[in-house]
């Protein structure tokens, strides 16, 4: 596929751009090991790059020194707010918590909430703390904006995009009823909305913002959609209400028929979709495989499955597809083990998911098939009754979807493999040649 070579909207902005490494810096990362701790290296020289100018520089670099300094009292704090809970629950003392979290912050960066929220207390995971990662999306950021353009990049900017995409590459995708763009229907699949559950999202917004699902309710006239809150629109009434919300948050909508998962998975969910967040990362000149995966399920009033919006996720064993006792991330640090769904009461250890190797098949084609060079996509999978099909493609997955449900440390990973490949080839090769360029031209002078 081509490059693109227009003034279109880039995947990543020109905020990730970095220019080559100095020679101290160049030093340090070469000496980067493909693990979390190496990455950490990679995350401050992101973060220190960003300080334009010396007083930024100098300000930057205080506020470093002071978090070191101010370690005890940042971890006293932690144990105020969670220690009594990890001390009931998990057992283990506030005296280790204490000693623990110093020791974290001052050998790896690693902050309270962090501590907590990857529950970094427990033996297995407090040996292997430094590679738990938290904002992964930086590195990706600056990877994805020093690599090629190409044009099928989009797809990760806008939904509509995506399903044409799909439809173009034999992949199953669920079909938009309707597009809205400023106020006004730009095309639509049938002339009537269908008398069905719908389901009504931005294509341009994420974890669940502005998602809506409509229940089709038969009446004497035909049919009406209600969203549970009272409201009761004609199909006329539907249309105009998602234009005028389209408008007013300046934003293009889908609608979409509300899909329902397979007979196994109902049970796991509160009527709305859950969906299977797989990861799969893919090296320079690879092919694609799966990293982690987990079920989400959705729970009480919300209409989507995110993880941010209280939803419950369960990790799956890559090889077996079969689920694991989840967690949920809202609520009081740590979080609380999950083995029922809150509001079914099935048992979720030991739920097998169903067409699992589909499952992994389709994502990883997926993923070999885009141009792009995005080294890792969490994919949003549905499993319906006839087999699993791509919601939507995420380039910047979520961190905490991926190491929190089962204490999975991205950098003890192939993630880590990667994107440390990824970065050396573009920083430190190309510093390489500028710095042989610089002294070819000096012995010349």
């Amino acid at each position: 596929m081509p490059e693109i070579t227009d003034e279109s909207e880039p995947l990543v902005s020109t905020e990730w751009e970095r220019d080559i490494p100095g020679p101290i810096w160049s030093w340090w990362l070469a000496g980067a090991k493909p693990d979390g701790a190496g990455l950490r290296r990679w995350q401050l020289w992101v973060w220190w790059e960003r300080q334009r100018g010396a007083q930024k520089r100098l300000f930057a670099a205080v506020r470093f020194l002071r978090g070191f300094i101010e370690a005890p009292l940042e971890a006293w704090g932690g144990v105020r707010r969670f220690g009594h809970k990890t001390k009931n629950v998990h057992g283990v003392s506030r005296s280790t918590q204490f000693r623990q979290l110093l020791m974290l912050r001052w050998q790896f960066g690693v902050r309270p909430n962090s501590y907590y929220k990857f529950q970094l207390f427990k033996p297995e995971r407090f040996s292997a703390a430094a590679d738990y990662l938290e904002e992964i999306g930086q590195l990706l950021q600056v990877v994805c904006r020093h690599s090629p353009r190409t044009a099928d990049e989009r797809l990760f900017l806008s939904k509509e995009e995506f399903r044409r995409w799909c439809t173009a590459n034999g992949i199953p995708t669920v079909e938009n009823l309707i597009e809205v763009n400023r106020g006004e229907v730009v095309s639509r699949l049938t002339e009537q909305l269908p008398a069905s559950d719908l389901f009504a999202k931005p294509t341009n917004w994420i974890q669940g913002k502005g998602t809506s699902r409509w229940q089709c309710v038969p009446s004497a006239h035909g049919h009406h959609y209600t969203d549970g809150s009272g409201l009761e629109l004609s199909t006329t009434e539907f249309e105009d209400f998602i234009c005028r919300t389209s408008l007013e948050q300046g934003r293009p909508y889908i609608v979409q028929p509300a899909l329902m998962n397979h007979e196994t998975l109902r049970g796991y969910t509160n009527g709305s979709l859950a969906t299977v967040r797989l990861m799969t990362v893919r090296g320079s000149g690879q092919s694609s495989k799966p990293l982690m995966a987990a079920l989400r399920m959705p729970t009480g009033q919300a209409v989507a499955d995110n993880f941010d919006l209280g939803g419950v996720a369960a990790p799956i064993d890559l090889n077996t597809g079969t689920c694991r006792p989840g967690i949920r991330k809202k609520g009081q640090l740590p979080p609380d083990t999950v083995n029922t769904h809150p509001d079914t009461g099935s048992v979720i250890a030991g739920l097998a998911i169903p067409y699992w190797s589909e499952c992994l098949a389709l994502t990883c084609r997926a993923h070999d098939l885009i141009h792009a060079q995005v080294p890792v996509i969490g994919w949003d999978v549905a499993v319906l009754e006839n087999g699993p099909i791509l919601i939507e493609p995420n380039y910047l997955p979520c961190h905490n979807l991926a190491q929190m449900p089962e204490g999975f440390p991205l950098g003890d990973s192939p993630f880590a493999e990667i994107v440390t490949m990824r970065l050396r080839k573009v920083f430190l090769t190309r510093s390489d040649s500028v710095n042989n360029e610089k002294a070819d031209g000096g012995l010349q002078s």
